[in-house]
């Protein structure tokens, strides 16, 4: 009766977690919780979520963290319950590997050879000892950088390949392990977020959207980002053909780095990425106002901001902007509240001015000009895993390479004697690439028969 190894087919623990089927649930189990991750916006508000998705969607996003689906404990946990397969599929994995590894392959005698499905054998016409002296270098020589060992009643010659080979899959197993502990690092302690800045302006950090930092929380720099420039050009049809950003870094208040960035042509500093991903118009209006006793006031202002207008202490802004109506620009310009005064709004066209009463005087408002000025959009990035990712993609290229293209190879020439003559025999074996590892088996065994015919030994 067969003696069952309780170590390991045995232990209810290590059948469990190197099991096949448990590593297909869980990458189906990845593979949908990550879908949710992509399809649900992550980072929101909470009341962003309750306006879209209602309550009682709110409450399960709330409850399972899909507002934040990469860094819940379940998502970690499907991770670290894939890892913990993994790492124990290669454990008990690796004593048999260990036995590959370790066998005595010059331990084998002629019987075992004959018993291969690639063999051949030549029995010789004279003892061995009459051949042996010029044989022997003659099939060290065909079969090219072969060992030897005596072995009673014969001489074995054995030329090895790829022995290493079996470490393959605890590569790949190994690099898949590295790419998810480079993600959880990336996850958990890198940083992301958002910059928005007009022409002129800077910053010292940004508003983060994952990592470290609440979501909607200042994040700093260490340094400062200042966007000189940006430029925008569009098609003909209105829709934007390239928009960049000249940004510049400062540190200390001296000048480091700056560069052009464009649409996947980012800025890299200290870790940091700023990628070029938006833009926004932001209209700006000048206004002319004359008020009645006398005063003249010319200001320059950008929509949605609001102002103070000075001599009458009352608020205003640029409610809406309209690039073009029949040919010139209008906005819709609003007054607060004033001394009993009701709020004010109405649509001001460059080259038609308009006359409001705000308490006892007469304002007279006029737009001398509008443009357009732009704000841009920066995604902002810094992964500390990343190099831990790029290991691992190099670790699973090498893994794949070595487990489907390079073959454990073993070929074997044994030479003895058998009823008083000298026997040859040839054998091979390969795990994989077997029909082109034939094919070299086949020149050796014609290379050897020449060679065998051309002394008359056989």
């Amino acid at each position: 009766m067969k003696k069952t190894n309780q170590s390991s087919h045995g232990n209810p623990f290590v059948n469990f977690f190197s099991s096949i089927k448990l590593a297909v649930f869980l990458l189906i189990a990845l593979a949908a919780t990550s879908v949710i991750g992509t399809v649900i916006p992550q980072g929101e508000s909470f009341q962003f979520y309750l306006e879209r998705y209602g309550p009682g969607m709110y409450k399960l996003i709330r409850t399972l963290h899909l507002y934040d689906t990469y860094h819940s404990w379940w998502y970690v946990t499907l991770l670290s319950l894939f890892a913990l397969n993994l790492t124990v599929c290669i454990g008990r994995r690796l004593p048999f590997t260990l036995n590959l590894v370790r066998r005595d392959s010059l331990g084998l005698g002629p019987d075992k050879l004959r018993r291969m499905r690639i063999n051949h054998q030549w029995k010789l016409g004279k003892p061995l000892a009459e051949v042996k002296g010029e044989l022997l270098p003659l099939l060290k020589e065909v079969l090219g950088g072969a060992r030897e060992r005596e072995q009673e009643g014969g001489v074995l010659l054995l030329k090895e390949s790829g022995k290493w080979s079996y470490w393959g899959i605890y590569l790949l197993h190994a690099s898949i392990v590295i790419i998810m502990l480079g993600a959880l690092v990336g996850s958990f302690w890198g940083k992301k977020g958002n910059i928005v800045l007009m022409e002129g302006d800077s910053t010292d950090h940004f508003i983060s959207r994952g990592g470290v930092g609440k979501p909607g929380s200042r994040v700093p720099l260490g340094f400062e980002v200042k966007c000189e420039r940006f430029v925008v050009q569009f098609y003909d049809n209105g829709a934007p053909k390239e928009f960049r950003s000249d940004l510049v870094i400062y540190e200390d208040g001296k000048k480091v780095k700056e560069k052009d960035i464009r649409v996947n042509d980012p800025l890299e500093y200290k870790g940091f990425t700023f990628y070029q991903s938006s833009y926004q118009g932001i209209p700006e209006v000048l206004l002319k106002f004359v008020i009645s006793d006398g005063q003249e006031i010319n200001v320059s202002i950008p929509a949605y901001e609001q102002r103070l207008l000075k001599g009458v202490g009352v608020a205003y802004g640029i409610m809406q902007f309209m690039p073009q109506i029949h040919g010139v620009p209008a906005a819709k310009i609003w007054f607060g509240q004033f001394r009993g005064t009701p709020p004010q709004a109405f649509w001001l066209v460059k080259g038609h001015d308009r006359e409001i009463k705000i308490g006892d005087k007469i304002v007279k408002v006029s737009m001398v000009d509008a443009k357009q000025k732009y704000m841009t959009g920066l995604q902002v990035k810094k992964d500390p895993g990343v190099w831990i990712v790029w290991v691992g993609c190099l670790g699973l290229i090498l893994g794949f390479i070595v487990v489907f293209w390079i073959p454990h190879r073993r070929t074997w020439i044994w030479i003895g004697e058998e009823e008083g003559k000298g026997v040859v025999i040839l054998a091979g074996q390969a795990n994989k690439g077997k029909l082109a590892f034939e094919e070299t088996v086949k020149e050796l065994n014609l290379r050897i028969d020449t060679a065998l015919r051309e002394r008359s030994w056989v």
